[in-house]
C-alpha cells in the first residue's frame, strides 16, 4: 500500500481508531465517594461495550483504510469493503451513545 494514496480522512479515521483502542482502556464508569482501591470495568471487561463499540470500531477503520490502499476493492455483503467498513463504524458510534446514557448496562434499582 502506498502510504501517499491516503487522505486527510484516512488520516482522521486511523487517528479516531488510535483514540478508540487507547479509551478502550479507560474506566467505563465512574462512582463518587469510592475509595482509592476500587476496581471499575474498563471496556474489555464489558462483553457487549468490548464488541459493540471497541472491535466494531477498530475492524470498520481497518476495512475503510485497507480499501483505500486495494487496487480491486472487493465485496461483501454487496457492498465495497469500505462501504462494509462505514457501516461498521457507524454501528459502533451508534453503540458508544447507548453507553453513554447507559453505561452499567443494568437497569436501576432504587
Amino acid at each position: 500500500m502506498n502510504i501517499r494514496s491516503l487522505t486527510r480522512g484516512d488520516g482522521v479515521v486511523i487517528g479516531a481508531a488510535v483514540l478508540l483502542f487507547i479509551a478502550s482502556f479507560l474506566d467505563i464508569y465512574s462512582v463518587d465517594g469510592a475509595p482509592d482501591g476500587i476496581e471499575l470495568p474498563n471496556a474489555w471487561a464489558s462483553g457487549p461495550l468490548l464488541l459493540g463499540v471497541v472491535l466494531a470500531g477498530l475492524i470498520g477503520a481497518a476495512l475503510i483504510v485497507v480499501s483505500r490502499g486495494l487496487p480491486q476493492v472487493p465485496k461483501v455483503a454487496g457492498l465495497d469493503l469500505g462501504q462494509f467498513g462505514i457501516a461498521a463504524t457507524v454501528l459502533a458510534a451508534w453503540s458508544a451513545l447507548g453507553n453513554i446514557f447507559d453505561p452499567s448496562g443494568a437497569p436501576s434499582t432504587e
